[in-house]
This record gives structure tokens, sequence and C-alpha cells, in this order.
């Protein structure tokens, strides 16, 4: 294992500790704060950890940090991808559509068939799902009646609650204004097992 300096260690352990309180990983903004350095020393801190092996990022976004391993072995968390919206013609889970990540507790069985999408619109506030939350999501391509599923509708990505009658499953909005899709096609890409929000909308 590659050695980092202090200022490296420190920096990934925020990294990890801030991922941990947080639904996604902090900004260069936020790292040059803490520490009290510029942005440009924090990239230039970024990209040793990346040499060394212990960090991958995604670039052109800010929060796409992703930890491979913790000097300190202090994390106890993964981090799942955080996906972006579907656009016409193309795979949810292409690489080029994470727009970050969120992190999902080390010792949830199965994380790598984990993903996360935030929710745009207001059809499920009645469930208690808002605009801007983070839906972490099991993959999976079925679901029982009254689950809460991500799926694909006119290839773009939608949260509803999955129904099914005896003569078909349909997708039911928890919004008295939204009637039920009823009449339209759909793929079951996973199901909704928790809820991430951020409180002070930073």
């Amino acid at each position: 294992m590659v050695k980092l300096t202090k200022k490296q260690s420190e920096i990934l352990d925020f990294i990890a500790e801030y991922s941990g309180e947080n639904p996604y990983p902090p900004t260069f903004k936020e790292i040059a704060e803490k520490f009290k350095i510029t942005i440009g020393t924090v990239q230039d801190h970024i990209v040793a950890l990346q040499k060394k092996g212990y960090l991958e990022r995604i670039p052109d976004i800010a929060r796409g940090f992703k930890i491979i391993r913790n000097e300190t072995q202090k994390a106890n968390v993964n981090l799942i991808p955080l996906y972006g919206n579907v656009a016409a013609g193309e795979p949810i889970f292409a690489n080029d559509n994470v727009q970050g990540y969120v992190t999902l507790e080390r010792n949830k069985k199965g994380h790598h068939i984990h993903f996360a999408l935030k929710v745009k619109g207001d059809s499920m506030i009645d469930a208690g799902i808002y605009d801007g939350d983070i839906v972490i999501v099991r993959k999976q391509d079925s679901a029982d009646d009254g689950d809460i599923v991500i799926a694909l509708l006119d290839d773009e990505a939608t949260v509803k609650t999955l129904r099914n009658s005896k003569i078909k499953a349909y997708l039911e909005a928890s919004n008295s204004r939204y009637k039920s899709i009823v009449d339209k096609p759909f793929t079951v890409i996973g199901k909704v097992i928790e809820l991430r929000r951020q409180i002070n909308g930073n």
C-alpha cells in the first residue's frame, strides 16, 4: 500500500466521514473550507489520492468521488452510483450517466446491485417522497403489489407504486393530481428500499 502524506490521509478520512453523514461526498469547495486551503491545493491532493489508488473521480462532476480504499479503514460505507436523467434511447446504467455517488452501509449485502436516483416532480408526495429526494434502489425486474419501484416508461425512469391487478399491472402515483399509468407499457428496473433527504437543502 502506497503511504499517504498526513494531509492526504486527513482529506481521505474527511471524504469518507462526510459521505457517511450525507447522501453524497463533499465538493472541492467544502474540502477547501474544511482544511482552510485553496481549491487548487485540494485538486492536487485529489490527484495524488487517485494516483496512489485510494480514490476515483468522475471528471466534471462536483461530487464525483468514489473511495476505493481507506488507509485507516475507518470508512464503514460503500459508495453506489447516483444516476441522472435517462435520455431517450440511452441505457440508464451507462457509465456516462453517473452523476456522483451516495453512501450505503458496508454491512448491507449486495451493495453492488444497488443504485440511486434523484427524484424529480411531486407525483409521490403522499408517500413522503418529494422533489429532490434521493432514493436508494435495489436492481430487480419484478416487485410485489404495493412496492414503490423505479420503472422505465418511454425511456424515462419514474418513481411510482406498482399495482398488480387481476387484469394487468400498472403504475400508481401518490398524489391526487396525477392519474395512474394504466395504458402504457413499462419495465420495472428496481425496488426503492431507502430514502435520503438533505434537510438544509445544500
